[in-house]
């Protein structure tokens, strides 16, 4: 892999892990990374950075963020780097820009053969967990991809790398991530009594379900990821019962879930009214 990285993504949390896993493979210090934003750094220093500094360290690494906010200068500046960059130096530059490559002043970055090119565009939770699967051959059963497609809807590459990384710990090498493993880590759900608050809604027991929920949010369990451990069993209820009532449950949930990602309605609010809702649907 070479010293040039172009990253561009409009989910900043991919940025960030891909940087973060760049920069400690080429270097040892932290005061050997220099950072920019694009919208705010003045020429100079980016310039300095470039063609000065490159000269002075044995190893480093300059970030250049929101390049799509740089001035022509300085994107001629960069070009001209690209022709002959030093081995010592790694650079990466970042846009959470998907159209940034459009842009006529970009295409001699954008033709470059020195440039490694990261996109990750409006992925899929799916789409991503198949990335992660594929580059880091993790072994997963399909079941078990369903479920976690369900509970991490949310879609950010660090979520579902983190949920990822810790389950490939717990299942130790060479084993198979299951079912089981994805309810006992992800997002410690038995812990905050997730299933537990799906069994007492499907059984419309109020008191119990309402507890539940209390513990679910005491806990700290994001909601959007409740939603989806709920989606998760009502899917697999679903699979089993063909219950017309199953369907109606699932769209309920999934509306939620599109409302706090749209921030229409808060966290805490959106799981107290579906669960509200839920114990009054006749589920069964």
């Amino acid at each position: 892999m070479g010293n040039i990285h172009l990253i561009i993504s409009n989910d900043n949390s991919y940025i960030s892990s891909v940087v973060k896993k760049l920069v400690v493979q080429h270097i040892d210090r932290e005061d050997a990374v220099e950072s920019f934003d694009g919208k705010y750094a003045a020429p100079q220093q980016i310039d300095n950075a470039l063609h000065t500094g490159s000269l002075i360290s044995k190893n480093r690494a300059i970030v250049i963020h929101s390049i799509q906010s740089l001035k022509t200068d300085l994107i001629e500046d960069i070009t001209a780097f690209l022709a002959s960059p030093p081995e010592n130096v790694l650079l990466i530059m970042t846009s959470d820009h998907p159209e940034v490559m459009k842009q006529k002043q970009f295409g001699t970055i954008q033709a470059s053969r020195a440039v490694t090119r990261h996109v990750a565009v409006n992925k899929s939770t799916h789409s991503l967990l198949q990335d992660y699967i594929k580059e880091h051959d993790v072994r997963i059963s399909p079941a078990a991809v369903d479920m976690l497609v369900d509970i991490l809807e949310v879609g950010t590459w660090g979520i579902v790398e983190n949920e990822l990384n810790k389950l490939s710990t717990y299942a130790g090498r060479d084993k198979t991530i299951d079912e089981t493993a994805v309810s006992e880590l992800t997002f410690n759900l038995n812990r905050s009594d997730t299933f537990k608050l799906v069994n007492d809604v499907l059984a419309h027991r109020q008191k119990d379900a309402l507890k539940d929920l209390k513990a679910v949010q005491e806990t700290g369990g994001e909601s959007a990821m409740v939603i989806g451990a709920l989606a998760w069993k009502f899917r697999q209820l679903l699979a089993s019962s063909n219950s017309r009532a199953f369907v109606k449950a699932i769209a309920l949930l999934y509306g939620y879930s599109l409302d706090i990602r749209k921030g229409m309605i808060g966290n805490a609010m959106a799981l107290d009214k579906l669960i509200i809702e839920l114990l009054q649907q006749k589920i069964h």
